[in-house]
This record gives C-alpha cells, structure tokens and sequence, in this order.
C-alpha cells in the first residue's frame, strides 16, 4: 500500500513539475556595451529597475566590448577593445540581423531573435522580454552562435560597473646617459682585446 502511495505522489509531482519547467523560459537580454556610455547606462537603470520589480523576469548580460583605461572619468577615457571575440560575436548579431557591421553603437541589445541598436523605447523592447517567457520557439540566438564560432561567452560577459579590462601600466624607457655608453664600450674592448690575446699567444706556443 505504501509503494502505490509513493508512487502516485511521484507521478502527480511530476505532472505538475513537467509542465512548469518546459512553460518558463531563462530569457536573457544581452547588452553589447563600452564601459562609461551615457546610452549604454541608461539601459543598465531600466533593466535593473525592472530586475527590482520581477528578479525572475529575465537575466541581464553584459558583453563588454570596449572599455576605457580612465575609469574615474569615461567622457575623457581612451577606449580600447575589451575582447577582440566580443567584437566578432557583435558583428555576427548584427549581421544576422541585416545591421551595418562596420558602424558599431552601443548598447546593441538582443533578445532572443531580436536585436535593436541603441536605448530606445525599451518600454517596447520589455513588453517583447515578457512574452518570450512564453514563447516555446524562444531560442538564446547569442549563445548558439557562440558556440557554433567556439567563443567562451562566459569569458565576454562583465559585471555591470567593474573595471574589467587589465590596463598595464606605462612603464619608461631607461635611456642610456654617455658615461653608460663609455663604459659599455670600454668593457667590450677589453673583452675583445683579451680574447685576441689569448689567441696570439696560443699561436705562439
């Protein structure tokens, strides 16, 4: 009596959770951005404000494709490309999607099959999230090309606000003053005159 209790436990379980793991879909919008542009914030607040209201509604995830090496002032900061891969898988989206490929902005946004250039009308734009949840042909069009070009997204994606790139410091050149030269060539003299000797006097003997 006890296993047909148990098992018809584990077969209701597993009609109510069957249906509720194939009915939601993980949407995730991904941000194709440079670290500190004034577009690329604003569509950080949206989202992030619509994060607060529903955490479950969709995952946000930031490509970084450029960054800049003056963090405490992005509108003067030299920008230089954060992950050549990310660029590459940026211009695949918008090829895809018959976009230029050589004029880049950001955010490019993507979400699922769709992609738009720009933070405009995202009010749109999160109406199209919330029905993906619900859409069964929903497909992660990043994620797919990715893997069909062997990029490691997960090496792409950056925390929204951290310093990602690692900008070495400019190190010096030491240049040589004239007593380093003076001694560098005396030295050589000496070593080659000796060597010389060396030879002089082996051939004498």
């Amino acid at each position: 009596m006890k296993k047909i209790y148990f098992s018809l436990v584990a077969l209701i379980s597993l009609i109510i959770f069957i249906p509720y793991s194939y009915a939601k879909n993980d949407v995730k919008v991904y941000m194709f951005t440079k670290n500190g542009c004034s577009a690329c914030e604003a569509a950080f607040d949206y989202f992030e404000g619509k994060l607060e209201e529903d955490p479950d509604a969709f995952e946000l995830v930031n490509v970084e494709v450029w960054c800049g090496t003056d963090y405490t002032n992005p509108n003067n900061a030299s920008w230089i490309l954060g992950s050549e891969n990310a660029l590459s898988l940026m211009q695949d989206m918008l090829e895809m999607h018959d976009e230029d490929t050589e004029r880049l902005a950001t955010p490019t946004i993507v979400v699922g099959d769709y992609l738009q250039v720009g933070a405009d009308n995202l009010d749109d734009l999160y109406d199209r999230i919330i029905k993906e949840q619900s859409n069964k042909k929903y497909k992660d069009e990043v994620a797919l090309k990715a893997e069909e070009e062997k990029f490691d997204l997960s090496a792409m994606v950056k925390e929204h606000g951290a310093a990602s790139c690692d900008i070495m410091p400019k190190t010096e050149t030491t240049k040589l003053g004239t007593s380093d030269i003076v001694i560098i060539v005396s030295v050589c003299v000496v070593l080659i005159g000796g060597f010389v000797g060396l030879i002089i006097i082996s051939k004498k003997n």
